[in-house]
């Protein structure tokens, strides 16, 4: 289990451990199973893959959380060949939402195959496989997302019933030492407000912990909000809330006239060669019935 500066946490309340612990990682046998057979059927073919999720928050903080699924990131061009060997395994493949995700159903569990950000402003690339790590779940070998990957992915992740500002702060407060921040900074490139805002946050929630996050790193980012300060507001119609929370935001765009980029990334993200295969593959069994992916493709 990573170590914080060799201070031990402190016990948790029996309410607490309902849905975290620092104990090992635990799954219920059937569900486990199903992961076996899935990471299986995926290794058998040497399909790339890390594994991302709650399994790879553990491997770099030591925090456990109940999961119902098991995340797996693969870049697009392979998705198809992962749902074949899935389906092959017995899986029943589902394309739920075209630009990014797809899922694998063994009875009620499933694998999450997610090829993209639901904001659609990037794919996932070679560098999730490139930087990964080895690990082991379900008995099975498997390569564990990088902790810059996961922060990046998580910073656009603010939903109301769903922010992962904690997985954040923890991922920096447990391995911030030995991030890659140059590569952390160069890939969330223009949302560099969302990365200041999460240094801000874990130097509130963590102010003892600050020299986990290299001095450099500030000092760039709050020189480019001092720049931004004196901006033209040439975007005043422009609201990229739907970027970090499709539903929160909704109303800005529904009912207060604010420009959407979201939509844009969508259509761009599904019009994209490798989404396009994705999409006219015959491997799926099942498809999204989502009206609101239809119009956006359209």
């Amino acid at each position: 289990m990573p170590s914080v500066r060799g201070r031990r946490p402190r016990r948790l309340s029996p309410e607490e451990r309902k849905s975290l612990t620092h104990g090992d990682f635990w799954i219920p046998e059937e569900e486990r199973e199903v992961y076996r057979h899935a990471l299986h059927a995926l290794n058998a073919v040497s399909v790339p893959y890390v594994v991302a999720g709650a399994y790879a928050i553990y491997e770099h903080t030591g925090i456990y959380r109940q999961t119902k699924d098991l995340d797996l990131f693969v870049e697009p061009r392979y998705v198809i060949d992962a749902a074949r060997a899935l389906h092959a395994a017995g899986f029943v493949m589902r394309l739920e939402d075209l630009h990014w995700l797809a899922k694998a159903f063994s009875g009620d569990h499933f694998v999450d195959l997610i090829y993209g950000m639901g904001n659609a402003i990037a794919f996932i690339d070679e560098s999730w496989v490139k930087h990964s790590r080895p690990g082991v779940l379900a008995a099975e070998q498997v390569r564990i997302a990088p902790a810059e990957e996961l922060i990046w992915h998580r910073l656009f992740i603010n939903e109301r019933h769903r922010h992962d500002m904690s997985d954040v702060v923890h991922l920096i407060l447990c391995v911030g030492d030995t991030l890659d921040w140059e590569r952390l900074v160069a890939k969330v490139g223009p949302h560099w407000p969302l990365l200041l805002a999460q240094l801000q946050m874990f130097s509130f929630v963590y102010p003892g912990y600050r020299s986990n996050v290299l001095a450099w790193v500030m000092e760039q980012l709050i020189e480019q909000a001092r720049a931004d300060i004196a901006r033209d507001e040439e975007d005043a119609d422009v609201t990229r809330g739907t970027l970090i929370s499709r539903f929160s935001f909704a109303i800005d765009v529904r009912e207060w006239g604010f420009a959407d980029p979201r939509g844009e990334t969508v259509r761009q993200a599904r019009n994209h060669p490798a989404i396009r295969q994705i999409a006219d593959s015959d491997v799926w069994d099942e498809r999204s019935d989502d009206r609101e992916a239809a119009r956006e493709t359209s």
